[in-house]
């Protein structure tokens, strides 16, 4: 059994975590500003995004938009304070030694969080969503502290985070450098990469008889098409990433992430063997502390990948002929 954190560092992460479900949200974030120029004067919010600034105008100087910047002010000093107050607490439990991501990583994912992505749906997966089952488990999970700085994200078809003004989740994310990352034989990019060196990788579950490669509506890009995506996908919970005053995420639910790395340890072979063992280092890690805290998910998560067919039952039974330890505990949970 993984060792637990002390309860008081459990509860300063939940407590963290019930502050962003209610986190307070100004119509307009930003500084709030009078700008003058030889058009006259007008009312900006302005906001630091990564190494740059995103101004969003308000409207011109007149007693009706005056009203509304000292209306948006309130609200963005009580933002501010809420900041300040959820600062603290990821202070607290950055100092416990609880997983954090790279500055990079977290600038990007903070800006993939105010660009919409995880508000609409989409999800957070790899390495980072195991950092974060950590905080969520309240245990000490070994690799969870070695996150890489690749960031995997995923999206089912019904994520949309296009609004008149972005045209892609890719031009969103223009402030913090980001380009694509393909090679002279690859068209559509589903790889990019942020000024910082940070590779995001976009994905979405793969359709039977689908293109390896997809263009997402919702999102407005291409992305990898990947088979068994959406079981990973269904039913994700929230959690908080540790970087700056914390970023509200989706993740996976840890009990399928579990299974979904049995499915996917299988398939690889060759020079991805390596991936393939870490596929099952993270399952075994999971389901040996999800065996005690949360059996029942774990036995339900376990039996509907099964009852997906006998593809999906040959591939589980394969990672399991290789961690006889871990068909021990699954078995015992429909003893």
């Amino acid at each position: 059994m993984a060792d637990s954190y002390p309860l008081a560092v459990q509860t300063t992460y939940r407590d963290l975590l019930d502050r962003h479900l209610r986190r307070p949200r100004p119509d307009v974030q930003g500084s709030i500003l009078r700008v003058s120029n030889k058009g006259g004067a007008y009312w900006v919010a302005r906001q630091r995004v990564g190494q740059g600034v995103v101004e969003h105008r308000i409207g011109p100087d007149t007693a009706e938009i005056r009203a509304q910047a000292e209306r948006l002010k309130l609200e963005n000093d009580k933002a501010q304070d809420w900041n300040r107050d959820a600062g603290a607490l990821v202070a607290q439990l950055r100092a416990a030694q609880m997983p954090v991501p790279t500055a990079g990583t977290g600038k990007l994912i903070n800006a993939l969080d105010r660009a919409g992505f995880f508000a609409q749906g989409g999800v957070l997966a790899g390495t980072h969503a195991f950092g974060l089952y950590a905080l969520e488990l309240g245990v000490r999970l070994e690799d969870a502290l070695a996150l890489t700085e690749d960031v995997d994200i995923a999206a089912t078809k019904a994520v949309r985070v296009l609004a008149d003004e972005t045209a892609s989740l890719t031009r969103a994310l223009d402030v913090i450098g980001l380009r694509p990352v393909a090679g002279p034989m690859e068209p559509h990019p589903v790889r990019w990469e942020t000024g910082d060196g940070v590779v995001l990788d976009i994905l979405t579950p793969k359709r039977r008889g689908g293109e390896a490669v997809v263009h997402h509506d919702g999102l407005g890009v291409w992305a990898q098409a990947l088979p068994y995506l959406d079981y990973l996908l269904a039913d994700p919970i929230t959690a908080v990433l540790l970087y700056r005053e914390g970023v509200l995420v989706r993740i996976p639910a840890p009990e399928r992430y579990a299974v979904h790395k049995l499915i996917v340890a299988s398939a690889r072979t060759g020079t991805h063997r390596a991936k393939s063992d870490k596929d099952l280092y993270q399952a075994a890690a999971l389901i040996r502390v999800l065996a005690e805290a949360r059996p029942y998910e774990l036995a339900t998560a376990y039996d509907v990948a099964r009852a997906n067919g006998p593809k999906w039952r040959t591939a589980i039974g394969a990672s399991l002929r290789r961690r006889t330890d871990i068909a021990a505990i699954l078995d015992d949970l429909h003893g």
